[in-house]
């Protein structure tokens, strides 16, 4: 790939892709496998820049960019039918090393797919498989006599030639592949790594399957650590997160597991427990995230969807085996005022008096909240 396609690639990725908080609130978003519409007016704005500039573009740059801009088109490379390209590819004959990739784009005066010239690979050049002097009797034909006989005949064969070469890269790239998303062919490979490549795996909690492949090599990892837990959420929230593998905590009895006068099952000093619970310090584990800003601790309360998603992206990562509680820490700073009718949640938000730093030197992380 040429270097100076990457930026541009980039740059087109992180165009398209929407931030989350544009994906929540997204009533109206079309339905999985669709793009949005492209108007007329803005594929002509497209090819016209192409047109006036064309060695500012890569090829894949360029071919990616009209692949997007017609997404009632197949794929370049895998249409069955000529017409349902939006582009047609040739190659520019010549002996000499090219400097770009892309030679022109000409507009077709009959409304027809444009086509784009290249000169790199193909049939003909210096690196080509056939013969040097076809090249050099094609570029004279075309220069001195205006013939493209020789060259529309090869075309039949270089436009797929080219569309294939197109396609081969197309699919190594996630980001071209996440054109698409419901043909996201890329993203079923990572998805079936992390363990739901099924369609009946998708779509099943708030966790959006799209961060999950993110995260597919901690997923599909068959040791899941703290680290890798702390790792999820603080990619996934934009926070500060670590685990404590440990959390002490009363654990409730089942009836069946109380003791009680006059059953044999209980012997004294082996399994006879006095209560109904019992101290426990294995089957729960501590998630710590903070310090957080007033904004993101708030996000984070039992009445935002945020901690469901932290609830499943717990349950996706460790499994029902074990429980686990949140500790949320607010920073010092930013810990709110009480007015009684006006503001603060009560035991959430809420702290009494004043919280002079001299007497509190460390942030708000009273917070504790059972999510699993």
């Amino acid at each position: 790939m040429e270097a100076a396609d990457r930026p541009e690639i980039d740059r087109l990725s992180d165009a398209a892709a929407p931030a989350a908080d544009e994906l929540a609130g997204d009533e109206q978003a079309a339905p999985p496998g669709t793009a949005a519409p492209v108007s007329a007016i803005d594929r002509m704005a497209l090819l016209r820049a192409i047109a006036a500039q064309p060695t500012d573009y890569g090829f894949y740059v360029a071919a990616r960019l009209i692949e997007c801009a017609h997404p009632e088109h197949p794929r370049l490379g895998t249409s069955r039918r000529l017409r349902e390209d939006p582009v047609r590819f040739s190659q520019e004959p010549g002996l000499d090393f090219a400097t770009a990739t892309l030679s022109s784009l000409e507009m077709r005066p009959s409304g027809g797919a444009p086509l784009l010239r290249v000169r790199f690979n193909g049939l003909f050049g210096a690196n080509g498989p056939m013969p040097l002097h076809l090249t050099e009797f094609a570029r004279d034909r075309m220069r001195n006599h205006g013939d493209r006989t020789l060259l529309r005949f090869t075309d039949m064969f270089q436009h797929r030639l080219f569309s294939m070469f197109y396609r081969a890269w197309a699919q190594a790239q996630p980001t071209v592949s996440h054109d698409r998303p419901g043909r996201d062919v890329f993203g079923q490979r990572v998805a079936a790594i992390a363990g739901h490549g099924m369609p009946s795996l998708q779509g099943r909690d708030r966790v959006p399957d799209v961060a999950k492949r993110a995260h597919a090599g901690l997923l599909a990892h068959s040791v899941r650590s703290a680290e890798g837990l702390a790792r999820i959420l603080s990619n996934f929230f934009r926070v500060p997160a670590s685990v404590e593998s440990w959390a002490p905590h009363w654990m409730k009895l089942p009836e069946e597991a109380r003791t009680r006068l006059g059953d044999d099952s209980a012997r004294l000093g082996v399994s006879a427990v006095i209560g109904a619970r019992v101290w426990d310090v294995q089957s729960r584990f501590r998630v710590m995230i903070g310090p957080l800003s007033a904004a993101d601790y708030e996000r984070l309360l039992p009445d935002r969807d945020s901690l469901s998603v932290l609830r499943d992206w717990i349950r996706n990562y460790i499994g029902d085996e074990l429980s686990c509680e949140v500790q949320l820490k607010l920073r010092r700073r930013e810990v709110p005022s009480v007015r009684l009718g006006r503001s603060g949640k009560l035991g959430w938000t809420s702290w009494l008096g004043k919280r002079p730093p001299a007497l509190h030197p460390d942030d708000a992380d009273d917070l504790v909240l059972v999510v699993h």
